[in-house]
């Protein structure tokens, strides 16, 4: 069995340690900088504390993205893609997704250990050389919402869908590009024609791509300028 290291073993090196320029105490006030760094670990502890008490309920972002999925004409019933910069909301987003009685959810970020092949034919079997009766022959479920972190924002075919939603904002345009590409790609008239004869239902939304974009609330944008900053890149 190999010897677990400790989580912060390499964090401060020989080389950085030889590199440090030693201070005099004489002008720095010691006793004060202490103090000002507990207040600061007193401020994070509060934090945590107002974190644990934080409930899917009070999240009103998420209600929004239930109320969008569940009321928008075509979201409530064809294909979307939502898109999260982090793992840790990906999968929150998954285990909310599926409580408020939406079906067919499925999510990958990039620890999933499952097939990824699988899951994105899962989801878009049209464009990945299947159909979704030879996803039901093979006993698999049809993806109708999948959530992702970026490590499906480029070169992959999820043109099956035709709506998505960046739940965040990503602060690079081009990552923003690249995860509107995973819907908004060409389209193979064969394929289409095999999908639209399984799926005639989907004929309205087919050679139209839409997305939504949750923006941070007014407040916290005038600080973080990243619609702005987003926009003008």
């Amino acid at each position: 069995e190999e010897p677990v290291e400790e989580a912060d073993s390499d964090i401060i090196t020989e080389e950085m340690l030889e590199a440090v320029d030693e201070l005099s105490r004489d002008e720095y006030n010691v006793e004060e900088i202490l103090a000002e760094t507990f207040l600061d670990l007193d401020q994070v502890a509060a934090f945590l504390e107002e974190i644990r008490k934080f409930k899917p309920s009070h999240d009103d972002k998420l209600k929004a993205l239930v109320k969008l999925l569940k009321t928008d004409p075509i979201l409530k019933k064809h294909k979307v893609l939502i898109f999260t910069e982090y793992m840790a909301t990906a999968r929150y987003l998954h285990k909310q997704l599926e409580q408020a009685d939406l079906n067919n959810v499925d999510e990958v970020d990039s620890s999933t250990k499952r097939d990824r092949g699988e899951i994105l034919r899962q989801f878009a079997p049209y464009y990945n050389d299947s159909s979704s009766a030879a996803l039901a022959a093979e006993g698999l479920s049809e993806t109708r919402i999948l959530i992702a972190t970026d490590v499906l924002s480029e070169g992959l075919n999820l043109q099956d869908a035709t709506r998505m939603i960046n739940y965040d904002i990503h602060w690079n345009p081009v990552r923003l590009m690249q995860r509107i590409g995973r819907v908004d790609r060409r389209m193979n008239k064969s394929i289409e024609d095999k999908l639209l004869e399984d799926h005639p239902d989907q004929k309205g939304v087919r050679g139209t791509v839409a997305f939504w974009n949750f923006l941070p609330p007014k407040e916290l944008d005038e600080l973080l300028r990243l619609y702005a900053l987003v926009s003008h890149k």
